[in-house]
């Protein structure tokens, strides 16, 4: 099976998650990191979950799942370690039109979550299509052996650089920003090569251009 890869704006989106255990909560922080507004559904929940109530960041109902509580999400995962009430849920989903993940079987959902790599504003997501999920980490694993925390930095001086050529076509932006990135932009930044970095933006933007400019130090 084919997936269409995407990542969702979920800001102030209202999110459930059925299930109480650690994998909710890894579940919970993402949804969270994404700005969402996350409702727990669980009889019981561990002490990070709790935590996260008592700061006003997640609501919880301390029961077990209802199909009614399906209502007025669009998007649902569901990480109970009963496989009975998991079926049911994304029933409860697919009737509802609702976006889930069950955790562990892609078969039951509606979409998978990738292992994600971050970089600051950089995000790379490596998904297996559901056939092994502990691969698809593994694979993340080895990209971040390669692609390290000066990426951060070579995405916000991109992101300046961008602002700066509002003004010209599409077709300017993408050559210049190009030239900048496959310029060696990263490996300049491991190494701090301040001089170097900015000869590499004065050449592609065709005038003197600082880090200071930018309003970006190293």
């Amino acid at each position: 099976m084919s997936y269409y890869p995407a990542f969702l704006d979920l800001r102030g989106r209202p999110c459930l998650v059925v299930g109480g255990g650690a994998v909710a909560y890894a579940k919970i922080v993402g949804l969270l990191r994404a700005g969402a507004t996350v409702t727990v559904v669980a009889p019981t929940v561990g002490e990070a979950i709790e935590a996260l109530a008592a700061r006003g960041e997640v609501r919880i109902f301390p029961r077990p799942y209802a199909s009614e509580d399906m209502r007025g999400f669009g998007l649902v995962i569901a990480a109970t370690n009963q496989p009975e009430v998991n079926r049911r849920i994304a029933s409860d989903a697919q009737s509802a039109n609702a976006l889930v993940n069950v955790v562990d079987a892609p078969e039951l959902s509606r979409f998978i979550a990738p292992a994600v790599l971050e970089r600051g504003d950089l995000q790379v997501a490596v998904s297996t299509c559901g056939v092994s999920p502990a691969f698809a980490v593994f694979v993340r694993d080895c990209v971040a052996d390669v692609i390290g925390p000066e990426f951060a930095t070579a995405l916000a001086i991109l992101g300046r650089v961008r602002e700066r050529l509002r003004s010209r076509s599409m077709e300017d932006r993408r050559r210049i920003q190009r030239a900048i990135a496959e310029g060696g932009l990263a490996e300049r930044i491991r190494q701090r090569d301040r001089a170097g970095i900015e000869g590499l933006l004065c050449a592609a933007l065709g005038e003197r251009t600082t880090l200071l400019d930018l309003g970006l130090e190293l």
